[in-house]
């Protein structure tokens, strides 16, 4: 193969990677729409702004952890930049508190679900300001 043929097979893997992760972001929207209808333990996941940073945090009743961070910066890249950035802000943000747990799947996910509904609110909030 070569190396043209290459760059031309990673064009077309990297276009379906961006096609899966908007589909990925679709159905965690669902899911947590779903989650937070049936949620037993009323957890939740809240985002403390300042300024440009977000600061994402799990709420149970009177329980909160600090779980993730991330800003403008993050935001203004690709999706698979993005979800690389809180993945590793989640796992910097474990390992700084001595938490030697990863989050389970539907806290990383109520996290995720945040963090797009922030994106996009970022997205379409500069995308508005540019028309104006």
């Amino acid at each position: 193969m070569t190396l043209q043929e290459a760059e031309v097979k990673l064009s077309k893997v990297n276009e379906e990677l961006e096609v899966l992760l908007r589909e990925r972001e679709k159905a965690l929207k669902e899911w947590s729409t779903a989650f937070h209808a049936e949620n037993p333990e009323n957890i939740t996941c809240v985002d403390e702004n300042i300024e440009d940073c977000h600061r994402l945090y799990l709420l149970n009743g009177e329980s909160k952890m600090f779980a993730c961070l991330f800003g403008r910066f993050e935001m203004k890249g690709s999706q698979d930049d993005f979800y690389r950035a809180l993945d590793n802000s989640m796992h910097m943000i474990n390992t700084a508190n001595g938490r030697d747990f990863d989050l389970s799947e539907y806290q990383k996910n109520l996290i995720y679900a945040k963090a797009i509904e922030i994106r996009e609110d970022f997205t379409s909030w500069n995308n508005t300001s540019r028309n104006s």
